[in-house]
Parts: C-alpha cells; structure tokens; sequence
C-alpha cells in the first residue's frame, strides 16, 4: 500500500476540484477512473479501467487529502499510483503545494 499526502496551496480546494474533474471527463464517457462505493463528501474511492486495486481519497479540515493506493500485486500498485500522479498534475497541478509518499 502507498500512501500519498497532497498539501494544496492556501484557500485551494484540492479534493473538490478533483473529484469534480473526475466526474466531469466520466460523463463525457472519456477516462480512466471511475467512482466505487456510496458518495460522500469527505472520501471518495475509485478504480482504474486498465490496473487492478483502488485509490480512496479522503480530506480533513485542512484540505490535506490523503490516498490510499491499494492493489493486489506490487506492479499494478506502481502503475496506480503512476497514473494517479499524472491525474492531480495534470489536473490541478497548479493548486499543489506538497506531495508526501509513506510506502507500507
């Protein structure tokens, strides 16, 4: 499991602005990501189209979110966490602070 911390940049909301996206290129039918789980507003978990395993997403107060990337074997988990990165920095590259891996 690799855990990923994103600090975004003061008054950004990072979570917000990625889950929107995410959303937005899926009803496009376009992407590679797509939501699993119940909807909430503090976590979202999603799939890759293409590696098993997931990502969940979850913010605090501070607007800190933290991803899980799970998968079953170590090469999907690097490919996740690859095309995870690529997402926030395409996507809201700009909004990104800090980025903090823990390996487990």
């Amino acid at each position: 499991m690799k855990i990923v911390e994103i600090v975004p940049h003061q008054r950004a909301r990072l979570y917000a602005t990625l889950v929107a996206k995410e959303e937005a290129i899926r009803k496009n039918g376009r992407g590679t990501y797509t939501r699993v789980g119940r909807k909430s507003g503090s976590s979202a978990r999603w799939r890759h189209k293409a590696y098993s395993g997931s990502v969940q997403l979850k913010h605090d107060s501070s607007e800190i979110v933290t991803a899980r990337i799970r998968a079953s074997t170590p090469e999907d988990e690097r490919q996740l966490l690859a095309c995870f990165l690529g997402f926030v920095v395409r996507h809201s590259g700009d909004h990104v602070s800090v980025i903090t891996f823990r390996f487990k």
